[in-house]
């Protein structure tokens, strides 16, 4: 059975996006508060969209100052996983001003294999794919 305010909103339900059910709340003619499972909105589906198109804008950018030498793999890799340096601090069990002196291609560099190590466990890659930017 299918909610009124379900029927009023339409829904986007393909196989790319809004396969996933999620609990909506609403309030019925009568004013009263229901919950009732159902599928994103057209308004949902293009604020995700464009959150999404910003993020891979980020993780661009970080890629093409990382081949132009102005950043480390690491700063790719931290806007990859939708980190900032706090929070990949806390995954790899570096100090925060650590995470961002090695964003810099400098100190990159100098990196010892066991330091390179906690980045590529939080960024969940190789020591090697970490070393070896493409």
């Amino acid at each position: 059975m299918e909610n009124s305010s379900e029927n009023k909103n339409p829904v986007y339900k393909d196989q790319n996006y809004g396969q996933y059910r999620e609990m909506l709340f609403t309030y019925d003619e009568k004013g009263n508060f229901q919950n009732s499972v159902g599928y994103h909105g057209e308004p949902d589906r293009v604020v995700l969209q464009q959150a999404w198109d910003l993020f891979a804008e980020r993780i661009e950018e970080a890629r093409k100052k990382v081949l132009a030498g102005k950043a480390s793999p690491i700063m790719y890799y931290m806007e990859k996983i939708l980190a900032d340096p706090l929070s990949l601090s806390m995954m790899a069990g570096v100090s925060l001003i650590s995470v961002k002196l090695h964003c810099k291609p400098f100190f990159f560099k100098h990196l010892g294999d066991k330091t390179l190590a906690k980045y590529a466990g939080a960024f969940n890659i190789t020591v090697e794919q970490l070393k070896k930017f493409e």
